[in-house]
């Protein structure tokens, strides 16, 4: 047992800081705070930029505090408009049991924190744990203005059949939740699906460029514009298979081009199409296509050098002009499936960007339920008060019995402004006074 002030505070800065965790991660993740710090020398040079969620996190932990000493008083006059003197030495009761019981080591260790913190953590919502206070100070909020509003506006049965009516229409809400839920579960399948396919697009391709460098040094045609792409490409198509749809979306090319310029910012028509010569000049050296006719025509046997491009990786169609390349390149085995796979590549930058853009929506989505729910413990809170009202026979109270604090506050009120008028005369007189005597000493000198 340690009975000390820091020992019986304990467990209400714990209460208040998992709280303020977690509410300023779900308010970074709203982009309304921000854990990202920069500093500055004299002459306004950024001399270091980093991230601290525990230094960011001090003001909402102040905003918190301040919350919390308000509700003191707040409750304090709730628990007297409720029990009189008992409803108030029930209420410090129950204040300070926490403290007590931590000072004599009865208290439970509770973890209020969030295990992970996401720096712009978009959709990002902290600890279950960590939810509960702030799910208490919002009903306990919400039960003790409640409270005071009932008693002192002198409202009756009729106020609380009005409220069911706001009430009972929120357990729709989470219809509205379901169907919400299931749209996002489907976008973020949708786009994780769209995701893998890339990567593994990428990396069939990545493994053929290989192959066809290596066929390059070994014949001696490093020189050739498709083997020197073989070599600079390497870097691109290894990023887009290891990275994630963010950078893909952020750094893969827009078009096709963009994947033949390699590492080179710009590249030629001219260019693009000589190397796309060259590789399909590969492909019929290494798996030739007879052609019997028109419509006719037979591939090369599989082996481990002419494959079949699998269809959804080879579901666009090639690039312009015509002439360069067969239509039907994907219905062929081939050594290098660049003028497939390629297209392909390029054309599912759009539909991930559209699909990220619907995830990320869904995203902050939780951010903004999460904070809906706040809202409605805070209504919960007030639903407990008006049946607390009732169960504590307000409305049978005297006239004389009601709007106590209303009629203490304006006591109080009163007071503070019969002194400030007295304090306003006294002031008003002394000045004049000392002003008299002033005047008397000038007129004498």
């Amino acid at each position: 047992m340690s009975f000390s002030v820091a020992s019986f505070f304990h467990p209400y800065s714990k209460f208040l800081h998992g709280a303020a965790y977690n509410l300023h991660q779900n308010l970074e993740g709203l982009g309304v705070v921000s854990s990202s710090f920069t500093e500055r020398d004299e002459a306004g040079k950024v001399i270091a930029s980093y991230w601290s969620p525990d230094q960011a996190m001090v003001i909402t932990l102040g905003f918190l505090v301040m919350l919390a000493l308000l509700l003191i008083p707040l409750l304090s006059a709730a628990a007297y408009t409720v029990g009189k003197k008992r409803g108030l030495f029930c209420f410090f009761a129950l204040l300070i049991l926490p403290g007590v019981l931590n000072c004599l080591g009865l208290f439970p260790i509770i973890n209020y924190l969030p295990t992970r913190y996401a720096i712009n953590g978009v959709g990002k919502l902290g600890s279950e744990v960590g939810l509960i206070p702030l799910l208490m100070l919002c009903a306990i909020t919400g039960w003790g203005v409640m409270v005071l509003l009932y008693d002192n506006l002198n409202l009756t049965e009729r106020f609380r059949q009005i409220y069911d009516h706001f009430w009972f229409p929120l357990a729709l809400v989470a219809a509205v939740f379901f169907v919400a839920d299931n749209g996002a579960n489907e976008d973020t399948a949708l786009l994780k699906g769209a995701t893998v396919n890339v990567q593994d697009a990428s990396g069939y391709l990545l493994s053929q460029i290989r192959r066809y460098d290596d066929y390059c040094k070994a014949n001696g045609l490093d020189d050739l514009r498709s083997c020197q792409w073989s070599r600079d490409s390497q870097w691109t198509f290894t990023h887009i298979k290891e990275g994630e749809a963010g950078y893909f979306i952020e750094f893969a090319p827009d078009d096709s081009r963009g994947f033949y310029a390699a590492n080179r910012r710009t590249v030629s028509d001219d260019d693009v199409n000589a190397i796309r010569k060259e590789i399909a000049e590969y492909n019929q050296r290494l798996c030739p296509v007879k052609y019997f006719s028109s419509d006719i025509s037979r591939s090369s046997p599989l082996s481990s050098t002419c494959e079949y491009v699998p269809y959804h990786y080879c579901s666009a169609r090639p690039d312009g002009p015509p002439g360069i390349v067969d239509e039907g390149i994907g219905s062929h085995t081939v050594a290098l499936a660049s003028e497939c796979i390629i297209p392909r590549l390029a054309a599912a930058k759009p539909y991930l960007k559209q699909l990220s853009a619907l995830v990320s929506q869904h995203e902050k989505a939780k951010n903004h339920r999460w904070l809906y729910f706040l809202a409605v413990a805070l209504a919960i809170g007030a639903k407990v008060s008006l049946s607390t009202t009732k169960l504590c026979l307000i409305d049978a109270r005297p006239v004389a019995d009601r709007r106590i604090i209303l009629r203490a506050v304006r006591y109080r009120l009163g007071q503070c402004v019969r002194f400030m008028k007295r304090l306003l005369i006294d002031c008003g007189q002394w000045a004049g006074l000392v002003a008299i005597r002033v005047f008397k000493r000038f007129k004498r000198g």
